[in-house]
């Protein structure tokens, strides 16, 4: 495809066409204009050439022979500029072709979409953009107003099948000129606020901010059908040729999970491209080709890969899916689950199946690609395990093994070498000891063994569990019940006694581990009776616990309390379940009421869900037990302004500065109330001082332009437009005064039709950003678009 400029060209390469014509002009303030015809002043004859007056220039911007816009800069030199006069075509037409060169940097020179490396900038960018609201704590802000809007984002791998084949026999350039048609038919098909890329060869993706993943179905569902239906005619010999495609998706921050949170931005912009890479993989599996999201995986991906002696099985899930050891998964026959087999009758299809669940098994060990599992109960032990077999995904609480039923079959003796009983073993012992116990302690030992050789890993893991229980035994008295809760998990049960009693031998034995086995470990603790918690829970919270531990610094350690709840609601609420988290939130401070940690978090939960008086309560709360919490005073400012208290909130702002004068949050709000009162020169100042900082200088530039644009001041508000949009081109509130003022001006309709359309994409919550959508389809003729804009716009 031959790359060409276009107007959107210039406005996403605006720095750079501005940096090369001040290598050769001087000018003080710049503007881009798009005209809907050249002006007169402009045209010499036949020829289109710069305009020079006073102490501003207009520079057409002519490229291939097509005009784009008008370069406007001021406070220039007339003088200079008179020289240079029959230079200046020579000059644009030269700068031009610079942007036109940073465009193909960022480009793949067959489909005309972005490549890799800009790809997974834009996702890095996206990482950072969001990675603070990931987890709560102290510093979290419940304010998406002043902050990027941007909660999640999708990307989505498209992988057409058996093109190796078009490439083979039809030759690569046709291949190419398919792949080229294959990406406009996708692009097509994208909402307004995705773009799309060539990863390599022929895979290509989709990056979408904002995407909810109800609408990422949606379009996988959509994109998959739109490629199957067309057509592709060979020119040679009129050959029709038609293609399916896999597709995966995964959801950025609910796919990530634990630990691979603390990685950085770079690793985990590849993380998530990895994850939809595994959907795609397991979608090309699929002998539909059916589109397929990395959650799904997990939930309904399963399969057993082969079975093993004593009990234990093979699974194609492994660390590249984010199995985890304890996992519990239902399995179904190949025949009996209710879709995959149909009843024949008389030669052809009369019903299907039934799903029978064949028992439950618990992860092992994971391995990178597979897993081993163990079989923890039958629901018919003459119908075996078998290779091929289905599996989905149970909750802790779904598992059918707390029924005694099941529990109490088969105990087998503990393994001899190790002295430890199997996992069903040890819940089925677990679940007879604990009805007579009023109170005791679940403990979990994990061991963070490298397994660097593969050979061996598993004999030496085994002796290193050997000498482990040995420790155990040595350290005491009374021994426990302890079981395997995977291959590098150990599990125990201390009747009648609690956490405090066990945390000093504990301690030690981490030690001499450590010590003596040269292996890192992590210990869990959780106590019963606990809070609300059943005895049933204990074991969860145990894991819980666990999770924890292995975030803190050696020795890895941790009781279940308060804090552990947090850690876990956290995890809940960067994952979007945020009822989910708010509940674990009050169990928070059910635990420990000082836990400002917890109540900062749990104000943020209320105040999102429009639980405005609550959010209140509890940041008052903070503020009372820690007066220098600038956040809690922050958080409560944002509260007050949004329930209408907008004199309180100017108190709690100034309140921040006195706690941190450079705070850039509260200089925006304090900017934004002076404004409202019509105290332009106040919010002025307010901005300014915020855009000095280093949180608010991406920020500032957006509120200055729209001050200027209120006080009649459209050339500054433009300069500062460009300045908001350099910074972050995904700023719908400057993507929609950008389009307003096109609008305004008499600039190209087209232009701030695209721009709205991208603020609306963005902020669909924002009903303003509509109405102004449907003022420009009303400008463009365009009543029917106007209509359904002007009605989205009121709900």
């Amino acid at each position: 495809m031959k790359p060409r400029l276009d107007k959107s060209d210039l406005i996403l390469f605006e720095s750079v066409l501005k940096d090369s014509l001040s290598t050769v002009i001087s000018f003080s303030a710049y503007s881009l204009y798009f005209p809907q015809e050249i002006p007169s002043i402009m045209y010499h004859d036949r020829d289109i050439v710069p305009v020079v007056e006073k102490d501003r220039v207009l520079l057409p911007l002519m490229y291939d022979g097509r005009f784009l816009g008008i370069f406007m800069a001021r406070g220039t030199d007339p003088e200079r500029m008179q020289a240079l006069a029959l230079d200046l075509p020579g000059i644009i037409s030269l700068c031009l072709d610079k942007v036109l060169l940073q465009k193909q940097c960022i480009t793949d020179s067959i489909t005309g979409l972005y490549n890799q490396e800009k790809f997974h900038q834009l996702l890095e960018k996206a990482v950072e953009d969001i990675q603070a609201s990931l987890t709560l704590g102290p510093a979290a802000s419940m304010d998406s107003g002043l902050d990027r809007y941007s909660a999640t984002f999708c990307v989505m791998l498209i992988n057409p099948d058996r093109f190796k084949r078009i490439n083979e026999t039809f030759g690569y350039a046709f291949g190419d000129q398919v792949l080229y048609e294959l990406a406009e038919h996708v692009r097509k098909e994208l909402p307004e606020q995705a773009v799309s890329a060539r990863l390599c060869n022929d895979t290509l993706a989709v990056f979408w901010p904002q995407a909810p993943a109800a609408r990422c179905r949606e379009l996988s569902e959509n994109l998959r059908s739109r490629i199957s239906s067309q057509v592709f005619e060979y020119p040679v010999s009129g050959e029709k040729i038609s293609l399916s495609a896999g597709i995966g998706w995964s959801l950025f921050p609910q796919d990530i999970k634990g630990p691979q949170f603390q990685k950085s931005p770079f690793e985990l912009a590849h993380l998530v491209c990895r994850k939809a890479g595994e959907a795609l993989k397991v979608s090309k599996e699929n002998h539909n080709s059916k589109a397929f999201a990395f959650s799904q995986i997990l939930q309904h991906g399963g399969v057993v890969l082969e079975v093993l002696p004593m009990n234990r099985l093979v699974l194609n899930l492994g660390k590249n899916m984010d199995a985890l050891e304890g996992q519990k998964f239902m399995v179904w026959s190949q025949k009996f689950n209710g879709q995959s087999q149909s009843i024949k009758k008389a030669g052809h299809s009369s019903g299907t199946y039934p799903a029978i669940h064949k028992g439950e098994i618990a992860i092992q060990e994971v391995q990178e690609e597979v897993s081993i599992a163990e079989i923890l109960y039958l629901n018919d032990p003459a119908w075996k395990i078998e290779s091929g077999d289905k599996l989905s995904l149970l909750a802790e609480k779904e598992s059918l093994l707390e029924k005694q039923d099941m529990l109490n079959k088969d105990i087998q003796p503990r393994d001899l070498f190790t002295g430890l009983y199997s996992y069903r073993d040890f819940l089925s012992l677990w679940t007879r000891a604990r009805i007579q116990d009023e109170y005791f302690c679940m403990a979990m030992l994990k061991l963070e063994y490298p397994g660097k050789d593969t050979q061996s890993k598993g004999i030496d893991l085994e002796n290193l569990v050997q000498e482990i229980i040995r420790i155990v035994d040595r350290k005491f008295s009374r021994q426990p019940l302890s079981g395997r809760y995977s291959s590098t998990c150990m599990v125990f049960y201390f009747s009648g006694q609690n956490a405090q009693s066990l945390k000093e031998p504990w301690f030690y034995l981490l030690e001499e581990i450590k010590s003596s086995l040269h292996i890192p470990a992590s210990l869990a603790l959780a106590d019963y009776p606990c809070l609300s918690y059943s005895k049933t829970d204990t074991l969860e919270n145990c894991r819980k616990a666990l999770e924890h531990a292995r975030l803190t610094t050696p020795p890895r350690m941790a009781c279940f309390d308060s804090l552990t709840l947090t850690v876990s609601a956290d995890s809940l609420f960067s994952q979007g379940d945020t009822f989910a988290a708010l509940e674990e939130y009050k169990q928070a401070l059910a635990a420990d009421e000082n836990n400002l940690l917890a109540r900062n978090s749990l104000a943020i939960c209320y105040a999102r869900l429009g639980r405005l008086e609550l959010a209140r309560q509890h940041f008052q709360e903070i503020t009372d037990k820690d007066s220098e919490n600038l956040m809690a005073w922050y958080n409560l400012g944002c509260v007050c302004l949004k329930q209408g208290d907008s004199l309180e909130a100017a108190n709690l702002f100034a309140k921040c500065l006195e706690i941190d004068s450079s705070h850039a949050f509260s200089l925006l709000r304090l900017g934004q109330l002076a404004e409202n009162s019509a105290d332009f020169e106040k919010a002025a100042r307010c901005y300014q001082e915020a855009g000095q900082t280093r949180d608010g200088a991406g920020l500032a530039p957006r509120h200055l332009a729209r001050l200027a644009w209120k006080q009649d001041q459209k050339e500054q508000s433009r300069e500062f437009l460009h300045q908001a949009l350099l910074q972050d081109p995904r700023d719908a509130f400057s993507l929609n005064l950008m389009a307003r003022m096109y609008l305004q001006s008499g600039d190209d309709p087209e232009i701030a039709e695209s721009l709205a359309r991208q603020s609306v994409a963005l902020r669909p919550d924002v009903s303003e950003f509509w109405l102004d959508l449907a003022d420009i389809f009303k400008a463009r003729d365009k009543s029917e678009q106007e209509a359904q804009a002007r009605a989205r716009a009121h709900g």
